[in-house]
């Protein structure tokens, strides 16, 4: 189910909680419902304030995610970067890694942006493992006979490391960004909140545009909670530019060598 459908089902279901609220006020007696408004008034302004805590707080985390991919995309191309230039100074000893890395960043850039099941491939621990022991072995495989070399090989190495820790990071942050289950208690929190406000309210045109503009304004909170956890695939999407800029100044490089 996408983002836009989850939503709308999410508006529908808060607007409905607000038309059984105007039904069971006009099933239940007149006095039963004038004396019960007291109580239902403070079930309502608790339900709003927690509502409006939480919304807020899942807003501001779901953005959180976001904001912190992007900072780890950028600083990834910034370390592919800086890699692929320390091994064209080391020599041609290290062009074998140049040609490892840009395959490595392709298989980054369709894992993260061209996935086809729409978001992220998940990056296992053990994916991760091999590509360091790959890495270990390439550089090991290096015999610098210079001091700038061997400080060159250090630097890649831990250059090299750190792009694959910070693209399994990056994959296993997406994992769960908001969890279901605080999720399934707003949406709850939301019809008990409209079901309480259709007790209270007459029964009106009014009213009912009230209701279906307070739904759509839940709905779209979700809206943006659901598209901000998914930063590749969803309408906040982090642009590759920068990651497709790397590479591509690293195939052109190649085809010139």
């Amino acid at each position: 189910m996408t983002t836009t459908a989850k939503s709308a089902l999410l508006a529908a279901l808060t607007f409905g909680s607000g038309m059984a609220g105007f039904l069971v006020q006009w099933l239940v007696p007149v006095h039963e419902m004038t004396d019960a408004k007291g109580a239902i008034g403070s079930v309502v302004g608790l339900v709003t304030l927690l509502l409006a805590l939480v919304l807020g707080l899942v807003i501001w985390t779901s953005f959180g995610v976001f904001t912190t991919q992007q900072s780890e995309a950028h600083t990834l191309g910034s370390n592919i970067l800086q890699l692929d230039l320390l091994l064209e100074r080391y020599g041609p000893e290290a062009r074998v890694g140049r040609i490892n890395l840009k395959d490595a960043v392709i298989r980054m850039r369709q894992r993260f942006w061209r996935n086809e099941a729409g978001g992220p491939q998940n990056l296992d621990y053990s994916r991760s493992r091999t590509d360091i022991n790959h890495i270990e072995a390439f550089f090991g495989s290096l015999n610098p006979q210079t001091d700038a070399q061997r400080q060159m090989r250090g630097a890649g190495e831990a250059l090299a490391t750190s792009i694959v820790e910070t693209s399994l990071l990056m994959s296993r942050q997406l994992a769960n960004p908001v969890p279901s289950l605080l999720l399934i208690v707003v949406i709850a929190w939301s019809c008990l909140l409209f079901l309480g406000f259709g007790l209270l309210a007459n029964f009106n045109a009014i009213t009912v545009v009230a209701e279906a503009f307070g739904a759509i304004s839940v709905a779209s909170a979700i809206f943006m909670i659901l598209e901000f956890s998914q930063p590749y695939s969803g309408l906040f999407t982090i642009d590759p530019a920068g990651l497709d800029s790397v590479l591509a100044a690293m195939i052109e490089d190649k085809a010139t060598t």
